[in-house]
């Protein structure tokens, strides 16, 4: 039976959607590729990371054209998401217009912005060489397509700053907005890859993705009030744009410990709590971008009725308490990887902190356990509730090895030594891992209390 629930989305709302999907979808992986090039990995390995940069937005181009009926509207559609994409790399063309002349600024933005058109002009009209039958296209729900992309553009946000943690380079910059003096958006780039040791690179490259997040959570609060009926859904999203702005301010007060534009040391004072919050309220955004991206799936909004069962509540109660164990596991986490870099790898503080970081662990696992075999096995008929608890049990095992791993890397380097990049990858994946637990538990959740209705009278395990 379905649900009379289902949001009235507008034709308009999904053809524009659809362009947001490639243009933000292929910008993003642009800028993976960038980050990448921009750590000198050799003349050969850079080369080949710019054409791949190229390619990515005429495969994008391409696969936004196979969608359209006819040619003219494959190169259309190509050329909006080549604009769009431009639009978005504006964030990043400025640290290499920092300092050049205004004519060679004007040659630069003239070239990003026609040079991405005619890129994806091309890549749509070979898409609509290859265009795909009516039957075999796409014809879903491209909102909520777009709000998968916007989730994994939070989610790397989080990878980044987890690297910026891990080389201990959250202050390498010490004035917020500014960076040295400078417009964040037109530091030079020359600057911030001069010496990669001194960590400049990885924390100013994390503010600009910190702005892409920004950019891509207003651009969904906006699809979502325009594109969705439910009114409760553009509300969900309004709160995550001001969680995102409050998670910018907390990285800024971080470094700077007040509002101020000055890079002067004696007006600042970096301050490690905040660094703790920061850390852990991002993974909470990135949590609720997961809610978003599940309720505006077609599945949730006009899937079948909940099922009214005697475990329901006591299934919601395992689920939720799961998300708030997670999140207090991530504080204790955030703590000692902050810690770690001002007091050290071996005080009592910080082993305090392991200990019970490692403690909580195992109360997590027990919790992701039990939650992860009761809906791929209780609930195995539920498809949604099965892959979601499979997926935990697999996160969960992933996140245990990158813990031992982790520890190890950063039991064995001394006071006052290097930070080895093993330890860095070892610590940031363990951190963005943790990410998508939490992601996956509050899925888990959410999904408990559309699917599963508690029967009238049924006991549940909180008033058991």
């Amino acid at each position: 039976m379905k649900t009379n629930s289902k949001p009235r989305i507008d034709r308009g709302t999904q053809r524009f959607a659809r362009l947001l999907v490639f243009a933000f979808g292929a910008t993003t992986v642009m800028w993976l590729l960038c980050y990448l090039a921009m750590l000198q990995p050799g003349q050969i390995i850079g080369e080949a990371l710019f054409v791949l940069v190229v390619l990515t937005l005429l495969l994008a181009s391409a696969m936004a054209g196979s969608t359209s009926p006819s040619s003219t509207l494959a190169v259309i559609r190509g050329c909006w998401i080549g604009f769009i994409s431009a639009l978005l790399n504006l964030l990043l063309i400025g640290s290499i217009l920092g300092g050049k002349s205004q004519g060679d600024m004007a040659t630069w933005l003239v070239g990003l912005v026609v040079g991405s058109v005619v890129v994806s002009a091309v890549g749509g009209f070979i898409g609509s060489k290859l265009r795909r039958s009516e039957g075999e296209r796409f014809t879903g729900n491209w909102l909520g397509a777009f709000t998968f992309i916007a989730a994994c553009i939070v989610f790397l946000m989080i990878v980044s700053g987890g690297i910026v943690t891990g080389f201990e380079a959250g202050l390498a910059v010490p004035d917020w907005p500014n960076s040295y003096g400078h417009n964040m958006l037109l530091y030079p780039l020359s600057e911030m890859i001069a010496d990669l040791d001194d960590g400049i690179y990885y924390e100013h490259a994390h503010r600009l993705t910190g702005m892409y997040v920004g950019l891509t959570v207003l651009t969904l609060c906006l699809m979502l009030w325009w594109g969705d009926s439910r009114a409760w859904v553009g509300i969900a999203g309004s709160l995550l744009l001001l969680m995102v702005i409050g998670q910018g301010l907390l990285g800024g007060l971080r470094v700077t410990g007040q509002l101020t534009m000055s890079d002067n040391p004696e007006l600042l004072s970096p301050n490690t709590a905040l660094g703790i919050v920061h850390g852990v309220f991002g993974q909470i955004c990135f949590a609720v971008m997961v809610f978003l991206a599940a309720v505006t799936t077609l599945r949730w909004s006009s899937g079948p009725r909940a099922d009214e069962t005697t475990s329901a509540g006591t299934d919601r109660f395992l689920g939720s308490i799961l998300v708030v164990a997670l999140v207090f596991q991530l504080i204790i986490g955030a703590a000692y990887r902050h810690l770690t870099g001002e007091v050290g790898t071996k005080t009592d503080q910080t082993m305090l902190l392991l200990m019970g970081h490692i403690f909580m662990a195992v109360f997590v696992t027990v919790l992701i356990v039990i939650n992860g075999l009761r809906a791929s096995t209780v609930h195995r008929e539920r498809f949604v509730l099965r892959r979601t608890g499979l997926i935990l049990l697999v996160l969960v095992c992933v996140q245990l090895l990158l813990g031992v791993v982790a520890t190890i890397a950063v039991l064995m380097r001394g006071d006052g030594e290097g930070i080895p990049s093993l330890e860095v990858l070892a610590t940031s994946a363990h951190q963005a891992n943790g990410a998508l637990l939490l992601g996956a538990a509050t899925l888990l959740a959410a999904w408990y209390f559309r699917l599963l209705r508690p029967s009238p009278k049924a006991p549940t395990m909180a008033t058991a």
